[in-house]
């Protein structure tokens, strides 16, 4: 398909969200969206929101700047696809190679404690300037049901893949999902790195409760400290975890399993203690009554 631009102008400070591919009469599935500036002044930046029209579920797509990752490993955590009688959730994945030749990349798997583990790994090609999809990744991949945990996607030599994927809870009329991006190690943390990750805006109430995930990127081991911080409040709760290479452990409702109780606008930080692994963190906030999930990246 040939590619179709769009001309737009923007005054300094200017926001604008509107429904472009309809407004062009555009129909597009798997597609992408290319944000570039023209004029010799100004920066912008950009999202796409992609709405569920049967329940009007918004899944905010974040930006990423075409060929500015250099990686050899890419790992998406909180992938999933689990029927558990409450909620059926999947993972669909989508690789962009930006290169102008095709990128093989290996897939492997990692489940968290207690989850179905995959049988291998598998292999991949992403042609040259293209997107690849696949859909249900779990079932397609590895044949796994009811299992969760993070994917390991790395390439022989230095790549410039994005790779992204939906977590979403699929319903009788419609779906509540996530979009998340995976992390390099270079976006991770780690010890030499004297940063703290935080997570921002949690909540467990009777109306939401907060999930967070951890996961080792660098593919060696890690201790860390988690520690929940509810707002105007000088006691703080904590706890360390030692993650193998490559694990990924997610933590459910993880206010009020510390002790928390009912608590809004928390904050948690994520800090690396010793080992030579690099950790990335998430905080999926759920709503109890539709079980959208709303996907909070570590800073």
């Amino acid at each position: 398909r040939v590619p179709r631009a769009i001309g737009l102008s923007r005054r300094p400070g200017e926001h604008e969200q509107g429904m472009v591919l309809a407004e062009t009469k555009l129909t597009l599935t798997d597609g992408r969206l290319a944000v570039e500036v023209v004029s010799a002044t100004g920066k912008v930046t950009a999202y796409a929101s992609v709405i569920d029209n049967l329940t009007n579920d918004p899944l905010m797509v974040f930006p990423v700047l075409k060929g500015a990752e250099s990686a050899t490993r890419y790992v998406i955590p909180g992938v999933a696809d689990i029927n558990n009688g409450v909620a059926s959730w999947r993972s669909d994945l989508r690789f962009f190679n930006p290169a102008a030749t095709s990128v093989t990349a290996t897939l492997a798997y990692f489940p968290q404690p207690g989850n179905a583990p995959a049988s291998g790994t598998k292999q991949i090609t992403i042609p040259a300037g293209q997107v690849m999809p696949i859909d249900s990744a779990l079932q397609q991949l590895f044949a796994l049901t009811n299992s969760g945990g993070s994917l390991l996607v790395t390439t022989p030599s230095t790549s410039k893949l994005i790779v992204t994927a939906r977590t979403y809870n699929q319903t009788s009329n419609g779906t509540y999902g996530q979009f998340i991006p995976a992390v390099t190690p270079a976006g991770s943390v780690g010890l030499s790195d004297n940063r703290v990750l935080q997570l921002l805006q949690l909540e467990a109430s009777d109306k939401m409760r907060t999930n967070v995930g951890v996961v080792e990127t660098n593919g060696s081991p890690v201790t860390i400290e988690l520690t929940a911080i509810p707002p105007d409040s000088k006691v703080a709760a904590k706890t360390q975890v030692t993650l193998a290479a490559n694990q990924f452990i997610q933590f459910n409702d993880i206010l009020k399993s510390f002790g928390l109780g009912t608590v809004y606008n928390a904050r948690m930080t994520v800090k690396v203690l010793s080992g030579i692994g690099r950790v990335t963190a998430y905080a999926s906030v759920i709503d109890a009554a539709t079980q959208d999930p709303t996907y909070v990246p570590a800073q």
